[in-house]
């Protein structure tokens, strides 16, 4: 980025000296958005020279926003079909797993909204989200939005909330020992860190914003479409006899199953170590997870991370093009924002994620006591 230094308030430039910089089309252009000019990176590559590819690939298509929500719930609907027809036990875990996964991508479909991915109306863009993925997940697409314009503007400062999280509990800190690795994991499954996951999620939630406990308080929209949704809700479940299929397949794996999926995920992510002035050092791509990663780890594109923080106006479908020009690039660095696959061999997060205390010549990040 042009300015004077190589600091980290580069992302406070004016919006016309940030245009300046680079030019190419903005994500969100509100004041508590974020566009590509606000990406903290070094001078590692030349962000100009990719205006006209981003361009390109930040155009959204209201047909696959629109099948991706319709696919979650067409799975989601199968699998407690399956529990209803089979009723045993093993078919409720098996399904409990599976729709596990969709809740998580549910989340990802709800990030995508709050960069205005899924439709290209907006109001029509957050009443979907609303009220297919974020309420139903107890959360909202504003209040999320808000948290994550301030992550994307302030990457592993005090300013950044997912930071501020890692630094008051210590199980998002990696790497760790591998039998580390799996009681974190395993805390996870059981709901031992339940706690501390809901902790995250209530600014996100109507009633945490209704409670002034973060976020933006709900507007006169949100309050009726929130009410509108609730009544449906307990209507639908009450007129079913749905509660307990609630409890056990959506309630309960909610809190446990996906939120291990969910750590996994965004402790490859970002290391939660403190800033440097170089983006690219605190945000990680995963190049080639596999057809079960995607499944259970990073649904939506979600493991080209370090691709979508330099340039946030690109949707999820357009993130793998997006990744091969940046590999043309001298922005990746293997083992430290590049890896292979989540799970498997010497490239692959796990290694890294897992490597206290067996790799003496990898310098590890900070674990908390």
């Amino acid at each position: 980025m042009d300015g004077g230094g190589n600091d980290l308030p580069a992302f406070r430039q004016s919006a016309r000296a940030r245009q300046e910089v680079c030019p190419q089309m903005l994500a969100v252009p509100e004041s508590l958005s974020l566009d590509d000019s606000e990406a903290v990176t070094s001078r590692a590559f030349d962000r100009r020279a990719l205006t006209a590819s981003v361009r390109e690939l930040s155009m959204v298509t209201n047909a696959r926003g629109l099948w991706a929500v319709t696919r979650q719930w067409l799975i989601i609907a199968l699998s407690v079909a399956f529990v209803v027809q089979v009723d045993r036990w093993w078919a409720w875990v098996l399904a409990a797993v599976v729709i596990s996964t969709r809740q998580h991508a549910l989340l990802s479909l709800v990030h995508e909204a709050s960069h205005h991915h899924l439709l290209t109306n907006r109001k029509t863009n957050d009443v979907l989200a609303d009220l297919l993925c974020a309420f139903p997940m107890n959360i909202t697409t504003e209040g999320y939005r808000k948290e994550h314009a301030e992550h994307h503007r302030y990457v592993n400062t005090e300013k950044d909330p997912y930071w501020r999280t890692a630094q008051r509990d210590h199980a998002w800190m990696f790497p760790r020992t591998r039998w580390g690795m799996a009681r974190v994991l395993l805390g996870d499954m059981v709901g031992f860190f339940t706690p501390s996951h809901v902790r995250i999620m209530i600014p996100w939630s109507y009633t945490g914003r209704a409670m002034g406990k973060g976020g933006p308080p709900p507007s006169r929209a949100e309050h009726i479409r929130y009410a509108l949704w609730l009544t449906g809700f307990i209507t639908f479940l009450t007129l079913t006899g749905g509660w307990l299929h609630y409890l056990l397949l959506w309630s309960i794996p909610s809190l446990t199953l996906m939120m291990m999926a969910f750590r996994v995920r965004a402790v490859v992510e970002h290391p939660f170590t403190a800033a440097t002035p170089d983006e690219t050092h605190e945000t990680r791509d995963v190049a080639a997870a596999t057809w079960f990663e995607r499944f259970f780890i990073a649904p939506f594109n979600a493991s080209y991370h370090l691709s979508h923080h330099l340039f946030p106006s690109v949707p999820y479908y357009h993130l793998p093009a997006l990744h091969e020009r940046l590999k043309q690039t001298n922005l990746y660095r293997p083992g430290e924002n590049h890896f292979q696959t989540y799970l498997g061999g010497e490239t692959s997060a796990w290694s890294f994620l897992t490597s206290l205390g067996r790799n003496e010549g990898r310098v590890p990040l900070p674990v908390k006591d």
